[in-house]
């Protein structure tokens, strides 16, 4: 499947009503495992690829960066790839290059925000907004600078923290005239959840709040796309960190290998990558 059908396949999910979970990867080999368990689609969260880099999820990453590791995702998978530009664009240029970098990469779409400076974790009082004006200007540079028009642009709403539900509605109704083909929105409320799932001027990708209700569910409100941005790195560090204890203590490993339920068929795929 071409960078064209990838796009295209996105924009398929967002008609679908049983929309997809995007599990967050950090490279190819995840890429390719989350893609052979059967998932439709991708997510090369900003998170996820900071700690992958051993870095705080702070903007620390180029564009480059992130662009070079898109690239090789792209490669290895026959499914979409949504690319997390986070906040790092703030600057309309930032984001005009960005746009292109990860289009020429494979991305079937980029995601980015109003929040101008928001660091993983921070507090409200340290959330900075862009105005409305700002952010469709970004929007609108965004849709110009692609070459391909099927590469979708997500623009995600973070002013909850200090704005009201209608004033954030207002927003993705702004952002949805300004050219956004999805929106995602950060919220905390399930009732939140559910008012802006059923009124959305333009499909859904966001975090799925997965504290507060299954995936399904979280689907069954509208969102289209469930964005996970870091269980699956977190499910390979703790199975790899009790392995490496397990071989320090004892001198062996495949003592705990010989306990995972799955080691079977994960070694079967794992010989097998590169082969086909």
């Amino acid at each position: 499947m071409n960078d064209q059908e990838k796009r295209a396949q996105l924009r398929k999910i967002f008609a679908d009503p049983q929309g997809a979970i995007a599990p967050g990867i950090t490279d190819a080999l995840f890429a390719r495992l989350a893609q052979d368990c059967g998932y439709k689609a991708l997510h090369l969260s900003g998170n996820a690829i900071h700690r992958n880099f051993c870095l705080p999820d702070r903007n620390l990453l180029t564009t480059t960066q992130i662009a070079q590791r898109a690239a090789q995702i792209a490669e290895a998978t026959e499914i979409p790839l949504i690319v997390d530009a986070g906040s790092a664009c703030v600057e309309t240029v930032a984001l005009e290059r960005a746009v292109k970098h990860y289009e020429r990469a494979g991305a079937a779409a980029l995601r980015f925000e109003d929040a101008l400076v928001n660091e993983y974790g921070a507090s409200p009082d340290d959330l900075s907004i862009a105005s409305v004006a700002l952010m469709t200007d970004r929007i609108k540079a965004a849709a110009d600078a692609r070459r391909d028009p099927a590469l979708v642009l997500i623009a995600r709403c973070d002013s909850r923290p200090k704005e009201s539900l209608a004033q954030v509605q207002d927003r993705l109704a702004a952002y949805a005239a300004a050219g956004a083909d999805a929106l995602g929105v950060q919220l905390s409320d399930g009732e939140d959840f559910r008012r802006i799932g059923a009124g959305a001027p333009a499909p859904l990708v966001s975090m799925w709040p997965r504290n507060l209700m299954a995936a399904g569910e979280f689907i069954g409100m509208g969102f289209r796309v469930a964005l996970l941005p870091s269980s699956v790195p977190l499910a390979a560090v703790a199975a790899a960190r009790a392995m490496l204890l397990e071989l320090k203590a004892t001198g062996r490993d495949r003592d705990y290998f010989a306990r995972q339920s799955e080691f079977a068929a994960a070694e079967k795929w794992y010989k097998e990558l590169g082969s086909k």
